[in-house]
């Protein structure tokens, strides 16, 4: 077995202390912040108010306590809908609801109390800001509802990063690819995030930024996902491009799923172009064409009944994606012509009368003989004739007068002597004696197939549509657990395993094992843990650890076959 490459990734661990002041502006790995003042009606700070932040899917509430100049903080907020009151005492209770927490979003929501009763609640529904002032960075947020209405090629999410100012396509690439480059960096320093984990695949021993994700969950898996193109907050300095820094749907206390199935099938296909193009009407077959995508999600509270009961506390979210892919891989080679086959490579007239163009002109030796490009000559005739001499097998004179080196082409019209022009005796040319050739390379040359059918005139004699196959099974299981109002961990186990094949150029051991072409194993496994604690109404402290592994293997067609060196004389 022969393995092109093998990736892994070490642990790699982040963790981030974040100390939470409202005057000041942290990062967040793959959370949200939302801060504010709290103040009464006159502007004075409010010291000592009760700040509850409710997530409205999952009824977790996140509590703190404003300080003595009215400020408050939560420092690690999951992306989602939210509700946010405060309460002091002598103010009527305050309420806003609708808050929308996104990835590295740093949201400011100032409350103001008003005197009167506690058991009084004034209630206010928060509306989108224009613009958001806390922090520099240049981006976008792409929703969860934008990645399931868009339309995506291949269901890669990540093509949608190109919504976002400043971002396009490769030099030569095609719109929708997931490959893209933003204010002018390379497609190679883009930087790919799961779960606040590095998500980049690495190659050979470097890093292949921006190409390819270990893991690319379906779209119904992801919450939502921010592109940075710029002005990055400190722990996104990986690399020059841009992040994209996505996250993984978590359960709610209500139990939530969908199933899918993608089809693209040949029925439903115009042929090929080139397939459509054979002389003979019976090769005018469409090429196979399936591709099938189908999973589902499913995500609520863990529950065991009389046992356990997670609602406000556990959750999970599983989602599974399988993809069979049948796809024509048209390939046209060059093969040996029909002549060359059928004559046991002995004659290459055929060969050469493609190569024959009437607007060349023809080439002149030392002796001064005409013959064309296309000429095969004899290396055992070659000579020298000294300036001025009459070559003895020809009885032509070196008109000139230095010595020139000759050789005879292979020819079967008789006697060279007085030969001058070869042009027009190509039925006597390019046929060779076969006792001259080796057997073994005979041999070699036999493994290549025959011409197409309605092709041997052509140079490119040799046209395919073999089948390439891809099968895809992916899975992505994230718990996420709520201690109390000051602990939240979460854990996501993602899975990927893909099988495909890469037909070959040519038929079994003719094609050489161009580069790539058997069956590719490519198993993949990640990890991600996540864990944040409120200290205090001013320190937050949130932690990721990460590890995931690559691994492909390419087995190539013939890589079982042993002896195939003796067959053919090979030592």
């Amino acid at each position: 077995m022969y393995s092109r490459f093998r990736t892994r990734f070490p642990l790699r661990s982040l963790l981030v202390l974040t100390v939470c002041a409202p005057s000041f502006v942290y990062g967040q790995v793959d959370t949200g912040r939302v801060a504010g003042t709290i103040t009464d009606t006159s502007g004075a700070a409010i010291g000592g108010a009760n700040i509850t932040l409710t997530n409205n899917a999952t009824g977790v509430a996140q509590k703190v306590v404003s300080s003595a100049s009215g400020s408050y903080v939560f420092g690690a907020v999951r992306p989602g809908t939210y509700t946010i009151t405060a309460e002091s005492q002598g103010f009527q209770k305050a309420t806003t609801t609708g808050i929308e927490a996104h990835v590295q979003q740093n949201l400011t929501s100032d409350i103001s109390l008003t005197p009167g009763n506690v058991d009084q609640t004034v209630t206010v529904t928060s509306a989108a800001p224009l613009l958001q002032s806390e922090d520099a960075s240049i981006g976008q947020t792409i929703t969860g509802a934008d990645v399931n209405n868009l339309p995506l090629s291949g269901r890669n999410w990540v093509s949608l990063a190109q919504l976002s100012p400043g971002v396009t396509t490769t030099a030569g690439g095609t719109p929708g690819s997931a490959l893209f480059v933003t204010n002018g960096t390379s497609f190679w320093q883009n930087d790919i995030r799961l779960n606040g984990i590095n998500n980049n695949e690495e190659v050979y021993g470097g890093t292949q930024l921006g190409t390819n994700a270990v893991f690319t969950p379906p779209p119904d898996a992801i919450q939502e996902f921010k592109l940075q193109s710029g002005d990055f907050s400190a722990e996104l300095g990986h690399s020059t491009g841009a992040v994209v820094n996505a996250v993984i749907k978590s359960g709610s206390n209500g139990l939530h799923g969908n199933f899918w199935e993608y089809i693209r099938n040949t029925a439903f296909n115009a042929n090929d172009y080139f397939a459509n193009n054979y002389a003979d009407p019976a090769q005018r077959v469409r090429p196979a064409y399936h591709q099938n995508q189908f999973g589902g999600t499913v995500g609520g509270p863990v529950v065991i009944p009389k046992v356990y009961n997670g609602r406000d506390k556990t959750f999970f979210f599983f989602d599974y994606q399988g993809t069979r892919i049948v796809v024509p891989a048209h390939s046209t080679s060059y093969v040996p012509t029909l002549g060359m086959q059928n004559s046991n490579f002995t004659n290459f007239q055929d060969y050469f009368a493609l190569a024959n163009s009437a607007s060349t002109p023809p080439a002149v030796d030392g002796l001064g003989r005409k013959y064309l490009l296309a000429t095969i000559f004899d290396p055992a005739t070659t000579r020298t004739v000294a300036g001025g001499a009459v070559d003895p097998v020809t009885g032509l004179r070196n008109a000139s007068g230095s010595a020139v080196t000759v050789r005879d082409p292979f020819y079967t019209g008789g006697s060279l002597a007085g030969v001058t022009d070869f042009t027009r005796q190509q039925a006597a040319l390019n046929v060779l004696p076969a006792n001259r050739l080796d057997p073994n390379a005979i041999r070699l040359l036999k493994l290549y197939p025959l011409p197409t059918p309605g092709r041997e005139t052509r140079r490119d004699n040799y046209d395919i549509f073999p089948k390439s196959t891809q099968s895809i099974n992916q899975y992505d299981v994230r718990i996420d657990q709520n201690f109390s109002s000051k602990d939240i961990l979460y854990g996501v186990f993602d899975y990927s395993h893909t099988v495909y094949t890469t037909p070959p150029y040519l038929p079994g051991l003719a094609n050489g094992q161009n580069f790539g072409a058997g069956n590719t194993d490519a198993p993949r496994h990640g990890i991600t843990l996540g864990y944040t604690h409120v200290f205090s109404p001013t320190l937050t402290n949130e932690a990721h650890v990460g590890w995931n592994q690559s691994i492909q293997r390419i087995i190539p067609f013939e890589a079982n076959t042993l002896g195939v060196p003796d067959q053919y004389g090979i030592p």
